[in-house]
């Protein structure tokens, strides 16, 4: 079993996918810190409508963004350890994002009123990049990095994870229904 810090041979064998990995998922978290501030803004655009939102409906998406931050942070700085559970919480969160971003948008585009605005290109650019994240932890060498410790998954990593996703799919309903 290794020690809980890396050696000179262990850096240099680290996948270079796992620094691009770290850089995005910081990007996402920085992108989602400034969702949670912009929850409070007090209106939603919809469609080419402009809607006024209830405070509870801000606080809710405030927590849902700053949880999913969290999330991201969390696994950033877990990234480089060499332990299994860190790899699929990974991509566990990737494919969950990519899920609820396609049913977003998915639902933005036939649901009457709602519109495909300019920002979904950005939104499918963020799906397609985070698709490319969790294929590159599919390969090879990322796989025969984490060889350590077969682990179970933190509670509280999973506990986030479950958090984000059922306050993300609550909110999609909520913007459906406006």
């Amino acid at each position: 079993m290794q020690g809980s810090s890396p050696t000179a041979t262990d850096e240099a064998r680290r996948p270079a996918v796992l620094l691009a990995i770290y850089s995005w998922d910081m990007v996402l978290a920085l992108l989602a810190l400034l969702g949670a501030l912009a929850a409070f803004a007090g209106q939603a655009t919809v469609g080419n409508r402009t809607v006024n939102v209830s405070l509870a409906e801000q606080i809710f998406a405030a927590v849902e963004s700053a949880s999913f931050a969290a999330l991201l942070i969390i696994l950033a700085t877990v990234l480089t350890r060499r332990q299994r559970w860190v790899r699929t919480a990974q991509i566990a969160t990737l494919v969950t994002a990519i899920a609820l971003g396609a049913v977003s948008l998915l639902l933005a585009a036939v649901l009457p009123g709602q519109g495909v605005q300019a920002s979904a290109l950005t939104a499918l650019l963020v799906l397609v990049v985070d698709a490319a994240a969790a294929v590159a932890l599919t390969g090879h060498r990322v796989i025969t990095w984490y060889d350590g410790t077969d682990g179970r998954t933190p509670r509280y990593v999973g506990g986030t994870i479950v958090f984000w996703a059922v306050s993300s799919v609550v909110l999609i309903i909520l913007q459906a229904l406006r």
